[in-house]
């Protein structure tokens, strides 16, 4: 079986290496390429950068395959035709693809002979999108899971191949969470191919009714305003109208809004506010906190440019409280 894989994260490597490494007695997985983002800059001083799959690739002799994204839509291609053509060298029966971050072209997927599936760490159709781990902690949902979904035309509108639930809690963060997710769907995957491949298991189509989005977030969506964090803190609320970005969109008490944002946001773009500190504005992240008969309690803080310290150390050297 002539695999490509996409994926782009270092949760796609945990998909790559149950592929790398499985045995079926009726099904033998060659990996012909990876394909994956090209690198970009990452952190302060913006180092260019290649990601988790290139490097894997790299590291177990698979070609690695990039392309140069539109410069608008990053989702898609700049040259989506050479993009078909070089992928049609690699002659692939089937795709896979986790954590990838860009269109497939439809006709790479129509020509290979099996077709594809990606692992997408939602229960389908609920939260579809860029980002659905931040988004099922952040609206309160009881459970999630992972999805096999076979490759469509649209992104996660493919027939339900497999699923797995399992508990939400409210220790949950979002980037162990998802980890935790795609390592169950690399299993799910694993025991799912056999049929999927026979076409024994071709899918059930999934109940539009149920469709919720989940869009990507953007660095604004961490912010809290300073005097909505100390109303949080004094125990009192604000409507859901008066509320500023996604704190606006979940229906409860500010201080579990903003304790849901810790744990979905977490690490990007984090919870943040903004203080005036010696006539300088100041971006102060809100690492960890916990509530208290509906108080909301910081724990620890980090100011740009600092080191991460317990909440009531920085009230004291800033605030002198």
């Amino acid at each position: 079986m002539n695999i490509i894989f996409f994926g782009s994260t270092s949760d796609s490597v945990i998909v790559l290496e149950k592929l790398h490494t499985c045995h079926m007695s009726s099904l033998t997985c060659h990996l012909s390429a990876v394909v994956t983002q090209p690198p970009t800059p990452i952190g302060r001083k913006q180092i260019i950068t290649p990601t988790s799959v290139d490097i894997w690739g790299k590291k177990h002799d698979i070609p690695v395959l990039s392309f140069i994204t539109h410069h608008e839509k990053p989702w898609l291609y700049e040259n989506e035709e050479n993009v078909m053509n070089s992928l049609s060298t690699c002659k692939p029966d089937l795709l896979i693809s986790a954590c990838y971050g860009q269109k497939i072209p439809s006709q790479t997927i129509r020509e290979a002979q099996c077709g594809g599936l990606n692992i997408h760490p939602s229960l389908l159709p609920r939260w579809r999108g860029a980002d659905p781990v931040p988004w099922a902690l952040l609206t309160g949902d009881k459970q999630t899971g992972v999805t096999i979904v076979a490759l469509s035309d649209s992104f996660d509108k493919g027939n339900i191949i497999a699923q797995k639930k399992i508990a939400i809690t409210e220790k949950d963060f979002a980037d162990p969470l998802r980890t935790t997710l795609f390592s169950y769907g690399a299993d799910l995957l694993m025991t799912s191919l056999p049929d999927f491949i026979s076409g024994k298991n071709k899918g059930n189509p999934q109940k539009q009714e149920n469709e919720t989005y989940a869009r990507k977030l953007i660095r604004q969506d961490g912010f809290i305003p300073w005097d909505h964090l100390k109303t949080a803190m004094e125990g009192n609320d604000i409507a859901q109208k008066q509320r500023i970005g996604i704190s606006q969109l979940v229906p409860c008490l500010l201080s579990h809004v903003i304790i849901r944002m810790i744990h979905a946001l977490s690490p990007w773009p984090g919870v943040w506010t903004l203080l005036k500190l010696n006539n300088e504005e100041k971006r102060l992240k809100i690492l960890t906190a916990h509530e208290e008969k509906e108080k909301l309690i910081l724990d620890t803080v980090q100011l740009e440019g600092k080191k991460r310290v317990d909440w009531k150390q920085f009230k004291k050297s800033y605030f002198g409280e």
